[in-house]
């Protein structure tokens, strides 16, 4: 079986298309460790932060195959416990892309939908590796965009779910209050939590996430927008 069929099950139409893990993925807990690339997973994921448990609740995987080989694979499953997506995160720095995926259509997938409890505050993220670093209840957009073309949107109006939105820091100013004015004009009860400081909430620990989390707010853009005029105003005096 090549690449491009190990990752797809191809209907009669494009839309039906589905990941499927390639068919020699192993989980990186029984994986041996006298494998070169055991050993460098392993020290990835330590290098972040993550521990086998982690390994274990988030079924991180290895494939030989040339597309996959070398990445970390990360599964998802929906609510029914079938698998929806997979994402693959390169361990070596100069492997290019970092992040690489099955070539399905994004829009359907709730990333991480089997652990979610859509009555509780769900967290909102960009990427599955930031997914890792936060709560349980907590689904990857798989990007920064966030609207009625989104299964993940819908589940949040059907069952009213409050939202956390926690993406990058570089989407403080663009995409954030995008989705954040999206929320509104729906009447969902959500906040920010703001993770400039760190860059993204894959870069930071656990804890640091928790305490973000709970200084979350809903920001006025407004009074965020009038405090950048006001600096900038400052900084005009100054020269």
């Amino acid at each position: 079986m090549n690449d491009q069929a190990s990752q797809l099950v191809t209907g009669e139409r494009e839309d039906e298309r589905r990941a499927v893990l390639p068919p020699d993925f192993q989980l990186l807990t029984v994986a041996p460790v006298s494998d070169p690339d055991v050993k460098a997973a392993w020290r990835y994921l330590v290098g972040r932060g993550l521990t086998e448990k982690d390994a274990w609740y988030f079924k991180f995987g290895l494939s030989n195959e040339p597309r996959w080989k070398r990445r970390i694979l990360m599964p998802s499953f929906d609510s029914s416990g079938n698998l929806n997506y997979f994402t693959a995160r390169a361990i070596d720095k100069d492997r290019k892309p970092k992040y690489d995926n099955p070539d399905v259509d994004k829009n359907p997938v709730v990333f991480n939908d089997i652990n979610l409890v859509w009555t509780k505050q769900v967290v909102l993220v960009e990427g599955p590796f930031d997914l890792v670093k936060c709560p349980e209840n907590t689904t990857a957009l798989l990007g920064s965009e966030l609207d009625e073309r989104h299964e993940i949107f819908n589940k949040i109006l059907i069952n009213n779910t409050p939202v956390a939105l926690a993406l990058d820091g570089d989407m403080w100013d663009t995409k954030t209050p995008k989705i954040a004015k999206k929320l509104a004009e729906y009447d969902v009860d959500y906040v920010v939590v703001d993770v400039r400081a760190w860059g993204d909430p894959g870069s930071m620990s656990k804890a640091e996430f928790e305490k973000a989390l709970a200084e979350a707010s809903r920001p006025t853009w407004e009074d965020e927008f009038s405090r950048k005029l006001k600096r900038a105003g400052q900084v005009s005096l100054r020269l």
